[in-house]
């Protein structure tokens, strides 16, 4: 071998030598030094943190029963960030088979893209752009859709909110695409679920109003939340963040503090191409998750409100179409009542609310999970406003107003004076406010406060409201409640109005005259209180001064815990300068308004239990389409006399008089009450369906079932048409619709519409060509 070759093969040898060192040395640098770096570049399994919303607790009646329960809800919902990925590395495949393909090809085929969409938005400064984004409209209708479409679950949808939603929240909140699978959709969405990368479905709980309109007011109902105020802290801690469910309206809002659960966490294992991938525990059992931290219930609320007492109120009240009923405990009793054999006890306490119901009324399940656009409209457009509840929305009282002008008048012994009807009074030259008796032809003569009560005399009371003064009218006014809200938790409750000579001159309107103390002393003109309101003044008479804070909320129980917190006395009218002989003066008249001769409220007496009560009609300042004054009748009513359970108040739009109107309401209502509380009587509770209103002119309600009606059916006489008075300021009278917004299910647009040939070619129910499959 010559020294030449030998050179050559030498050099190879160190060549081939150095070339495997430096090959040994990279593989060593790349798999032992940098290992983890290059491992996390590299698709593999990955933990997933999902966020499991919490569980709302659940709201009771005072005796536990449920009001409001939490059933299953099957959503299936979108990943879209994953769907996303999930694409682009089916495009990205795609792509490489199609270059290969056009190496040879004499006719070269076009890569595929991404398809993007263009939307207008306004910058910072409030110039309009235009800003391209990836179209996850198309991208879900080629991916996902057409797999749907196959296993019969593939439903329209609206397009718009789903490209709204990649925009606003990207990947980390799931897009709910479906929210009503049946059982049986979501059993055959989970068998197929992981084929789908991206796509999951999930029972979560979904609340159930088990009434249905019954006390839909009070309940009120939850919606979905606003992601966009979820601090973005709180949202990264998961990488899947299912929200939870808020209050609306109504309890389930003011009460959302306590209602609402703590959240759960669940943790996945997702391989590189997103698909939850089978792992095993430490007993071998192989599971579709690593970890599970199951989320918590929040406090049950237990409301003052008796189921019984509230269905009655309820049937009562759908004799018109538009009012509100009150029922409170004016003092704190012991009851009884056998459920299964069992005699059991309970307190009822002084100031809690037992009934509260208004009408028109709306279905609190069908905001459950969402509302339809055509439902929601229609319960917009609906004059009646069914989503205002009435029983605290303030309206003029009328002469139920005479019960704290009867007692300012004790203030200043005026109570002991006789004054003359004469069939009205004159204020100045041009004024002349009449009494109803004398659009009947004759007049109530000289008579004392209490048989002004029993008369309802307008005469009367504007002579006796002068007298006092309203300084002390106004000061009756605040110990009994009026004029502020009462604080219960239910938004939207208006304060009431007592004007006063200060309020008319910051108004413009002149200096304070004998005319309008005269309009305030029979609760008119700008005079305005809430059924709740005059529930309490019933409720204050009844117990002898003591107006008790009103009370809804009976208890909050979690884990086993309860908090209890009992009404207090905020006045008592005895300590005030109102002895209790006075007030019973005021009681005596409001017995007779019910049980004596010439009492305009005869409609209202029972023969179960002894009602006092005090009737009124209030102008509205409408025109009826006859022509004539719409007026509301009310009616406030305690019983029984010697030891009062009830203080009620009932009111009426477009009533004709309290006495023919609301009287033989409360009648039934307190004789229903009653039968629970003396004979055990146990009314079967059922679904109430919602009360569409009307604007009816309500002349005379009656229950054809009530045998003690035949023996009364003289009207009252007092039907607020006979009240010549100056016109009253406007105080924004019109019922305001309801603040309340809620989550809106948008009906299919024209992309998410089957109706629409490339939604029906993706999907699979038409070819290429346009033909039907």
């Amino acid at each position: 071998m010559t020294f030449g070759y030998r050179l050559r093969f030498y050099l190879v040898g160190l060549i081939l030598i150095g070339g495997f060192s430096a090959l040994l040395i990279r593989l060593f640098v790349i798999q032992i030094n940098r290992y983890d770096e290059f491992s996390s570049k590299v698709p593999g399994t990955s933990e997933v943190k999902v966020r499991m919303p919490g569980v709302r607790g659940i709201i009771r009646d005072r005796r536990g029963r449920v009001l409001v329960e939490n059933i299953a809800r099957y959503e299936m919902q979108f990943n879209l960030k994953e769907i996303l990925t999930n694409y682009r590395r089916i495009i990205k495949d795609e792509n490489l088979a199609i270059t290969k393909i056009n190496r040879t090809a004499s006719v070269k085929k076009e890569l595929k893209a991404v398809p993007v969409s263009i939307f207008d938005f306004k910058d910072g400064s409030g110039i309009r752009r235009k800003r391209k984004e990836d179209d996850m409209v198309t991208i879900v209708s080629e991916l996902i859709f057409p797999y749907l479409a196959r296993i019969g679950l593939y439903k329209e949808f609206h397009a718009g909110d789903l490209q709204r939603h990649w925009r606003t929240h990207g990947g980390l909140v799931p897009y709910t695409y479906r929210d009503d699978l049946t059982f049986e959709e979501y059993a055959i969405a989970a068998e197929h679920s992981l084929d789908l990368p991206g796509v999951a479905v999930t029972a979560r709980p979904m609340r159930k109003y088990v009434y249905g309109a019954l006390a839909s007011h009070i309940l009120g109902f939850v919606r979905q939340p606003d992601i966009k105020k979820i601090p973005a802290e709180e949202r990264k801690k998961w990488e899947y963040y299912v929200p939870d469910d808020f209050g609306g309206d109504g309890i389930e809002k003011t009460m959302n503090h306590f209602l609402r659960g703590k959240p759960g966490q669940r943790i996945m294992l997702k391989n590189e191409k997103g698909r939850v991938v089978d792992s095993k525990n430490e007993e071998g059992e192989v599971i579709g998750e690593i970890a599970y931290e199951p989320p918590k219930s929040g406090s049950d609320v237990w409301l003052t409100l008796d189921l019984r007492y509230q269905y009655i109120a309820e049937q009562a009240l759908r004799k018109v179409g538009r009012g509100a009923v009150v029922v409170v405990a004016p003092t704190s009793y012991k009851t009884k009542l056998k459920t299964l054999g069992k005699e059991e006890e309970h307190w009822v306490y002084a100031g809690d609310i037992l009934a509260m119901a208004s009408v028109p009324s709306y279905d609190p399940n069908k905001f459950i999970p969402s509302i339809s656009e055509k439902d929601w409209k229609r319960y917009l457009e609906n004059e009646n406003n069914p989503l205002i509840n009435r029983a605290l929305k303030d309206h003029a009282p009328g002469s139920t107003f005479k019960i704290p002008v009867s007692l300012s008048g004790m203030l200043s012994d005026t109570e002991v004076r006789a004054f003359d009807c004469l069939g009205g009074a004159r204020f100045g030259p041009k004024v002349f406010m009449r009494c109803w008796a004398k659009a009947k032809g004759y007049t109530h003569g000289s008579i004392k406060v209490r048989e002004a009560i029993k008369t309802s005399c307008n005469g009367f009371f504007y002579r006796y409201g002068n007298a006092t003064g309203i300084e002390n009218i106004l000061k009756v006014s605040k110990w009994m409640g009026l004029g502020t809200r009462s604080g219960i938790p239910l938004n939207n409750e208006d304060p009431g109005f007592i004007p006063s000579p200060q309020w008319k001159r910051v108004q413009g309107l002149g200096n304070w005259g004998e005319a309008d103390t005269a309009q305030v002393s029979i609760g008119q003109g700008a005079t305005e209180a809430t059924p709740l309101q005059m529930a309490m003044v019933a409720s204050t008479i009844a117990n002898g001064g003591k107006y008790y804070r009103p009370r809804l909320i009976h208890k909050t129980v979690e884990e086993g815990k309860e908090k209890l917190k009992l009404s207090e006395v905020q006045y008592d009218l005895t300590k005030l300068g109102i002895p209790l002989e006075k007030i019973e003066i005021c009681r005596s008249g409001m017995w007779d308004v019910v049980n004596a001769i010439r009492g305009t409220a005869r409609r209202g007496k029972s023969k179960i239990v002894q009602i006092s009560g005090k009737t009124g009609t209030a102008q509205t300042g409408r025109k009826r389409s006859n022509g004539t004054n719409e007026t509301n009748a009310w009616f406030i009513a305690f019983a029984p006399y010697d030891k009062p359970k009830l203080a009620v108040c009932v009111m009426v739009e477009n009533g004709k008089a309290g006495g023919t109107v609301c009287a033989p309401i409360a009648k039934r209502i307190i004789d229903g009450i009653m039968s629970v509380e003396q004979f055990n009587f146990n009314p079967k509770v059922a679904s109430v369906k919602e009360s569409e209103g009307n604007f009816d002119f309500v002349e005379l309600v009656s229950f054809d079932d009530d045998p003690t009606e035949a023996f009364v059916g003289d009207d009252d006489g007092e039907d607020g048409t006979a009240v010549a008075a100056t016109p009253a300021p406007d105080t924004g009278y019109a019922i305001r619709q309801a603040r309340v917004i809620p989550t809106v299910k948008k009906a299919p647009d024209t992309r998410g519409s089957v109706k629409s040939r490339t939604v029906k070619r993706r999907i699979g129910i038409l070819d290429r060509k346009g033909r039907g499959r």
